[in-house]
């Protein structure tokens, strides 16, 4: 697999370069030292996942999420073909127009899907559109963003996105209901700590990248509860396990063959249920010269006011709504985020 640590030809490397649908992506200079930061971390090769059946997750579902807190997931029944169109026009929509184009689309995001106030350490190389699925909602950068594109393409990407987003809130409960199970949730806290139908999708293209060194996106672990996604065949996600980066190969969910499995990871608001039983997995995307990667990537959160707690737990109770704003403060104050650890209790 092609990590961007290569150094490209100079053909590749040229065309890169002129390729007007790909965004002016700055060098990075400034974050230097992180970036060493970060390679001083070693690479440890392929990391085998466990595979879930949706259709009886039983007791593998629990196991994979105390041990990775990532894993594949089969027999998910999101349609081939629906997947495949959805890639399809994302990738015109991303690949074909020129920067100054998307710019101009609400939705629109490049060198971090940060909300677009927000100034962050790392800018990656990533462009993207962020689409809320909740009821009529539109595709917004942010509260209080531009309206909705009158663009022909990016109206059959939302259409697509709140199909495929129907699909994502069935997967997502039929997951979480499941977890609450083996976490001994009461009915109110299985139905407040997953609001699936107001979760997002995001859109990822990471162009070829003309430079060695760079990632498609920085380490970081999810703020949801957990996160479906959905790749095509390029490589480049990457596991933190046992101190070493490993290779997560695609599922080939978006090839449209129809046997293809998604990959589902565990984020920050899973830890914080399960009082650390659960991995919220720390991952990244290594940038490639030469392929273009496209994915699909669903979160789902708690309802705003639900109050997470759990038992024992090293964390004080907190509503997700609190989270999200502790978060984009940090954001604001240092350029990263922080996380849990803002809300350990303190002795």
């Amino acid at each position: 697999m092609a990590t961007g640590t290569e150094a490209p030809p100079a053909t590749a490397a040229a065309a890169a370069v002129a390729d007007p649908s790909c965004p002016p992506f700055p060098l990075l200079e400034e974050e230097g030292q992180h970036e060493r930061e970060e390679e001083q971390v070693p690479h440890g090769g392929d990391l085998e996942l466990p595979t879930v059946d949706l259709e009886a997750p039983g007791e593998a579902l629990a196991a994979a999420c105390r041990r990775l807190g990532v894993f594949r997931l089969a027999n998910h029944g999101v349609p081939a073909d629906l997947s495949a169109r959805l890639f399809a026009v994302a990738r015109d929509v991303l690949g074909r127009a020129a920067f100054h184009d998307k710019q101009a689309q609400p939705g629109y995001f490049w060198g971090t899907p940060a909300l677009s106030s927000l100034r962050v350490r790392d800018v990656n190389w990533v462009e993207g559109f962020h689409l809320a699925l909740g009821p009529d909602q539109q595709p917004t950068a942010a509260a209080g963003g531009p309206p909705p594109s009158s663009s022909p393409d990016l109206a059959a990407l939302a259409d697509l996105a709140r199909e495929y987003g129907a699909h994502m809130a069935r997967v997502a409960r039929t997951l979480f209901d499941a977890l609450a199970a083996a976490l001994g949730l009461g009915a109110g806290q299985a139905s407040a700590y997953l609001a699936e139908h107001d979760g997002f999708l995001r859109v990822y293209r990471y162009p070829p990248c003309p430079e060695p060194g760079h990632l498609g996106m920085e380490a970081h672990t999810d703020s949801s509860v957990l996160t479906v996604i959905n790749q095509d065949v390029v490589g480049g996600l990457q596991v933190l396990h046992g101190g070493a980066w490993r290779d997560v190969a695609p599922g080939g969910g978006g090839t449209g063959t129809g046997t293809g499995t998604l990959l589902v990871n565990l984020g920050d608001m899973a830890r914080a249920m399960s009082g650390d039983a659960f991995r919220s997995v720390r991952h990244r995307v290594a940038a490639s010269w030469g392929d273009e990667r496209l994915s699909l990537c669903y979160f789902a959160f708690p309802r705003d006011d639900a109050v997470i707690s759990c038992r024992g737990s090293r964390y004080r109770p907190f509503t997700y709504a609190e989270f999200r704003e502790q978060v984009q403060a940090d954001i604001k104050a240092t350029g990263s985020k922080v996380g849990l650890e803002r809300f350990l209790v303190l002795h």
